[in-house]
């Protein structure tokens, strides 16, 4: 493989606002809303209506081809946005058009009476998703200088509690039919996307050369930046499952209908998301300020990492209720401490800060890459252990424990 010839900006030195941040800030949120409440609700749900027999075996397919088609779209998003850049509106334009190809995806999905139609409609959101969220992912690196990027780090970190307290108060308590829960995802996802975009529209692009590099691999050759990248897929894919399967663990696995009478399978997973998302965002805020303030990462991160398997594990071990709630409770504050600092973390271990975006993108293959092996995961354990659920999140316990291990391998950070 032949290293691309070095980009020689020496990066952003204008220190962003408090207005940036808080737009950008809102931006990730939204964009998050576009598709966790619809991973940990909306989509199950779906797939039972349609065939409430094959309910797990559905998801679990119709999730794996989104997130195959959401690892190929990312890096062609990556690679268009790199070479288009220099356009006037810059990234800003494939934002434009993932949003209104994500608004567009969502009218699929509440028309999709079909397994087949309905996986179409999550293909076409992912493809949208991923020209919304790369822009997003860019612009840490190419708009906010070195001294501020573990702050805005940190406040970009918390889009995905936020959003998963969105999905369990307002999809999971407040609303009850489809079309209205729909509708929410796409207004908010629009309401808190569109200012950020019109605010990088009017600042236009921040380079006028055409990018003189290629597409290039060359950071997994850097060993911490692998072993960065391996660690987060393995605990993002713990993650991952715990998300994709929560709901109908809830129903197969807990006797709630004997502990919580009376109460929908819905509002239970709401109050179990609200607390763990809640836990998520205190745990994620002390965290970055303990993080910032000792100067110390892998620690923390494994102690995310670690607290994440707990939870796993409880789930597994204690399915009868309250167990699921203190194990959701654990979890979310693994979620917290584990994506504030691992965001940092990650900023931190670039090999090259002038391929700074270009190593981002890849990095975040990882994300995108936990959900294709989340489902697939889900096949193989449902296929071993006969559709038992609590295998799932031993599975995921051990991915978690295997990946804040590895972080601590890191060389170049404390």
């Amino acid at each position: 493989m032949q290293t691309p010839p070095a980009d020689h900006d020496a990066g952003p030195s204008i220190p962003v606002g408090p207005g940036f941040i808080a737009l950008y800030m809102a931006a990730q949120v939204g964009a998050y809303i576009a598709f966790i409440p619809l991973l940990t609700l909306l989509l199950p749900l779906k797939a039972e209506a349609i065939d409430p027999a094959g309910r797990t075996l559905a998801l679990s397919q119709i999730a794996l081809w989104g997130a195959v088609t959401a690892g190929v779209a990312g890096v062609m998003a990556g690679i268009i946005g790199d070479r288009t850049r220099h356009w006037r509106g810059g990234r800003s334009i494939w934002m434009i058009a993932g949003l209104a190809g994500t608004v567009a995806s969502y009218v699929l999905i509440h028309r999709a009476a079909t397994q087949s139609s309905l996986m179409a409609a999550i293909v076409a959101l992912q493809i949208s998703l991923n020209f919304m969220l790369n822009p997003l992912a860019a612009t840490l690196p190419e708009r906010v200088p070195g001294r501020q990027k573990g702050l805005v780090a940190g406040f970009t970190g918390l889009a995905f509690p936020l959003s998963s307290l969105f999905g369990a108060l307002v999809i999971g308590v407040w609303l009850t039919g489809e079309t209205e829960r729909l509708t929410a995802v796409v207004l908010v996802t629009v309401a808190m996307v569109v200012p950020f975009i019109v605010m990088t529209f009017r600042a236009g692009p921040r380079s006028t050369a055409k990018p003189r590099q290629r597409p290039s691999l060359a950071a997994f050759a850097d060993r911490d930046f692998l072993i960065a990248f391996g660690s987060r897929l393995l605990v993002q894919t713990a993650v991952a499952l715990n998300v994709l399967y929560l709901l109908f663990f809830l129903d197969q696995e807990t006797g709630l209908d004997r502990a919580l009478k009376g109460m929908r399978i819905e509002v239970a997973m709401a109050v179990l998301l609200g607390t763990s998302t809640s836990l998520s965002v205190l745990a994620g805020l002390m965290g970055g300020r303990v993080s910032d303030r000792i100067g110390r990462r892998k620690q923390l991160v494994f102690g995310g990492a670690l607290l994440l398997a707990m939870g796993s594990l409880l789930m597994a071990l204690v399915p009868n209720w309250p167990g699921p709630w203190v194990a959701q409770a654990i979890l979310g504050v693994g979620v917290g401490l584990y994506g504030i600092t691992d965001a940092v973390l990650v900023a931190e271990v670039l090999p090259d800060r002038t391929h700074a975006g270009r190593d981002m993108g890849l990095m975040n293959v990882a994300v995108t890459a936990a959900q294709i092996f989340a489902p697939l995961l889900g096949l193989l354990a449902l296929a071993w252990f006969g559709d038992d659920l609590q295998s799932i999140y031993v599975t995921g316990a051990v991915l978690a424990l295997l990946g804040g291990a590895a972080v601590m391998k890191i060389h170049r950070v404390r």
